[in-house]
């Protein structure tokens, strides 16, 4: 198969079998250097995550390994990163540091690609030479050079990543210690063995590079299921700073876990309207983010903080109550009636399953937002007029099985099984024609 046959199946990619999936991939990374093949690997990005292909090493994911935690999350449940590197800086960054490097000083390093006695110390060359090449294309894209080549005008915030990387690249050592501490990634609970290898590290690269400590906390949180939950153990740590500069660092990171929980309460306007369930997961993580934050807070007491976040709080309150309560019940029920309408009637099913399973979902957080009340009367008037339909359905004379056993199963979704079992009891007892 040829270059251009490759690309032209694009998305079309992400739907074949698993087999030649993995046969297509490896014909890619054949030809990775080319912008189109780049292009179509980032298509099907998603689908190779999902998969775990193990793809071939290269000097380029070599260089990435460092900072890998940092590329913007993929899936629904990737921990989202307190400080964002785009995937596709990659693609212009990598030739820029090659040609810094040397092509053929380049060549050197790739045993390192192999396993074998001089990996490490060959993988640490590699990044402290990448380390300096950066640090020069970062001082010269500060200068107005490689604008272009870095599309820096449309991507400002790529002068920040810039900066991040080389710091990132000249404690590589530091941070694949980390790595292999917190894993398997992403780590659901900080425990004492988490902690003290934190500390361990932040307190030797707090003596040998104070200015690398935030990003290398920032590495730390991103390794984690909930980034913020770092916070709430931050402030006894133990980093081998003064008072001062440890308040200082806490400061600088409150402001970074409440800027993402802000963009992530801020993400909801991009989900399909007909996805309730992904609104809910998104109200249950920031409510969970904003729980170990505010608690995490009351060492700073900082007014500002406070208030960024109760507006987070609103905002999570508006979403869940138009997304997720607002005409639940006839959307849910209507979907009952629909039955017999094909496509369009299971469509309109599956869709009614999603808002009833994510009904359910925001009943975890309703006190919490204020919403107890309005849902607690949402789930029992939902529940009656399904009710009503299944009795009507399997009690009465010209009764329908499937829409009477479709509308218990939609009480179960809202519910629980418990109610569901007790409703139909009540109708079965009651005497089925």
């Amino acid at each position: 198969m040829e270059m251009k046959d490759l690309v032209a199946l694009g998305d079309k990619l992400l739907d074949i079998d698993e087999p030649k999936f993995r046969q297509i991939v490896d014909l890619l990374e054949q030809m990775n250097d080319h912008p189109d093949i780049q292009r179509t690997i980032a298509v099907i990005r998603p689908r190779l995550v999902e998969l775990r292909l193990h793809r071939r090493p290269t000097l380029k994911r070599l260089f990435c390994d460092p900072f890998e935690d940092l590329f913007e999350a993929l899936g629904k449940a990737d921990p989202v990163p307190l400080s964002v590197i785009e995937r596709s800086l990659m693609n212009s960054l990598w030739p820029l540091v090659e040609a810094q490097v040397g092509k053929e000083h380049m060549r050197a390093f790739r045993p390192a690609l192999q396993d074998g006695p001089e990996r490490k110390a060959l993988a640490e060359a590699f990044w402290g030479e990448c380390a300096a090449a950066v640090t020069t294309i970062a001082q010269g894209a500060v200068s107005g050079h490689f604008s272009e080549a870095l599309d820096l005008r449309m991507n400002p915030n790529r002068m920040r990543a810039l900066a991040d990387i080389a710091i990132i690249l000249s404690i590589a050592p530091e941070i694949m210690e980390l790595k292999a501490a917190l894993s398997p990634k992403p780590v659901p609970k900080l425990h004492g063995d988490h902690i003290e290898a934190i500390q361990t590290i932040g307190r030797r690269l707090s003596r040998a590079r104070p200015e690398s400590l935030k990003i290398f906390i920032l590495l730390a949180a991103s390794r984690l299921t909930d980034p913020s939950v770092l916070l709430s153990g931050l402030w006894d740590m133990d980093l081998g700073q003064k008072s001062a500069d440890r308040a200082a660092l806490f400061m600088q990171l409150s402001g970074t876990v409440v800027a993402q929980i802000e963009d992530r309460s801020r993400s909801w306007q991009d989900t399909p309207a007909s996805d309730r369930m992904a609104v809910a997961d998104l109200a249950l993580d920031l409510v969970a983010s904003l729980d170990a934050t505010r608690t995490a807070m009351e060492h700073s007491r900082n007014k500002e903080f406070d208030q960024r976040l109760k507006q987070v709080r609103s905002s999570v309150h508006a979403m869940v109550k138009s997304q997720v309560l607002q005409d639940a019940d006839a959307g849910i029920v209507a979907a009952i009636g629909a039955l017999e309408g094909g496509s369009e009637g299971r469509a309109q099913l599956a869709q009614a399953e999603n808002h009833a399973r994510a009904l359910r979902k925001c009943a975890t957080i309703a006190d919490t937002l204020g919403l107890r009340g309005e849902l607690r009367e949402m789930t029992q008037k939902t529940t009656a007029s399904l009710t009503a339909k299944a009795q009507q359905a399997l009690a009465g004379p010209a009764g329908n099985s499937r829409t009477g056993y479709t509308a218990i199963r939609m009480i179960e979704l809202i519910a629980g099984p418990a109610e569901a079992n007790k409703i139909m009891d009540d109708i079965m007892s009651g005497g089925r024609r």
